[in-house]
């Protein structure tokens, strides 16, 4: 728990738990398997996603006031004071002397002009259907351009864009020597990332779901058994192996799932500090969890302190795929040896951790 936030009364979290689970209702939290994936992120109502963390506050970087009631000047008012890299989900907003004032879920008041008010990614994954995985990629860098041999027209070495950041782009072919075939020419291989099918971990039944983590390509592939049935890009831990900011590699079981939790990286001292409400996390491992990620467009990139971030709308999908199942009412489960946690296998390696000029100040 973070010293800058205090826990939450009893009946503080109703509104915002409840949104969320609004959510993921409406990506089929009853059911996996053929019900489950037949709305994948991609079709899912976009309405529906965005009550995941929409609004999202940020604390701006000359920090920000909390006040228990919102007051009509808050000049000398006390409070307390919350440094950059805290962020909150909004529970209700309200006008005070005509001063603007946000209020986060643990029930305090924050000013308005104090926070940045964040719009979550619109990014889905995909549902692969059968022979798929392999067949597509989605770009990574800001953009990309079709290439065209300079041996049969020296004067236009490329044919167009291939697409923006994150846009789907579809293969004519196998990429070879750095260059993926499209239609109308070939895109640099390191300007996609592009779902493989990976193999079933040896403890992993014939027909039980799984998911896949490629630290190499950013890629979150989730399985029923051989069957890759979704693939997304992800943001990972972007240090490299042996940091703690690193996600670690191996084989996990999901441990337990939370509708909202709170996350801060306080132990980490090399760090600029960060206190945020997380919704939809699924830990895996000793503090590092699957999760949305509302405040940031960088997936298929490197950027957490080690968990691996989702957008909303591929987390709210996620969180109703994996097991163990949420009951009814709950905001949070655990897994038991009756109900154990989906297998989540994560390998390879960051292809170029960041210096620390690059890295991120924070992020969960």
């Amino acid at each position: 728990m973070s010293r800058f936030l205090r826990p939450a009364r009893n009946g503080e979290l109703t509104g915002a738990v409840a949104a969320v689970a609004a959510c993921v209702a409406a990506c089929g939290c009853g059911s996996r398997g053929t019900d489950s994936v037949s709305l994948p992120p991609g079709q899912a109502r976009a309405s529906e996603a965005q009550k995941v963390a929409a609004p999202y506050a940020v604390v701006g970087p000359a920090g920000a006031t909390a006040f228990a009631t919102p007051p009509r000047q808050p000049v000398g008012a006390g409070g307390e004071r919350l440094t950059h890299g805290f962020g909150f989900m909004v529970a209700s907003q309200r006008t005070v002397g005509g001063r603007p004032y946000v209020q986060v879920r643990d029930g305090r008041w924050l000013p308005a002009g104090d926070v940045s008010l964040v719009t979550p990614s619109a990014f889905a994954g995909q549902r692969l259907a059968p022979g798929e995985a392999g067949r597509f990629g989605w770009v990574v860098t800001a953009s990309a351009a079709v290439h065209v041999d300079v041996r049969s027209d020296p004067r236009n070495p490329t044919a167009g864009m291939a697409g923006r950041r994150h846009a789907r782009v579809e293969l004519s072919g196998p990429c070879r020597d750095g260059r993926c075939p499209v239609v109308g020419g070939w895109v640099r291989a390191t300007e996609l990332a592009i779902p493989r099918v990976a193999p079933r971990p040896a403890d992993v039944g014939p027909l039980e779901a799984w998911l896949d983590v490629d630290l190499s390509s950013q890629i979150l592939t989730a399985y029923e058994g051989d069957e890759p049935r979704f693939a997304t890009l992800v943001s990972t831990g972007f240090a490299g192996a042996g940091s703690p900011l690193a996600t670690p590699t191996g084989v996990f079981r999901i441990r337990s799932k939370h509708l909202v939790t709170r996350m801060d990286n306080l132990e980490h001292t090399e760090v600029e500090p960060y206190a945020y409400d997380v919704p939809l996390t699924q830990y895996f491992s000793d503090g590092k969890a699957l999760h949305a990620a509302p405040w940031h467009d960088q997936f298929g990139r490197p950027r957490s302190h080690g968990c691996v971030n989702l957008s909303p709308r591929d987390a709210a999908w996620l969180f109703a795929f994996t097991s163990p199942r949420l009951p009814a009412g709950a905001s949070e489960v655990f897994a038991t040896p009756a109900q154990p946690g989906t297998v989540v296998r994560v390998h390879g390696a960051v292809a170029r951790p960041p210096s620390s000029s690059e890295a991120p100040s924070w992020s969960p």
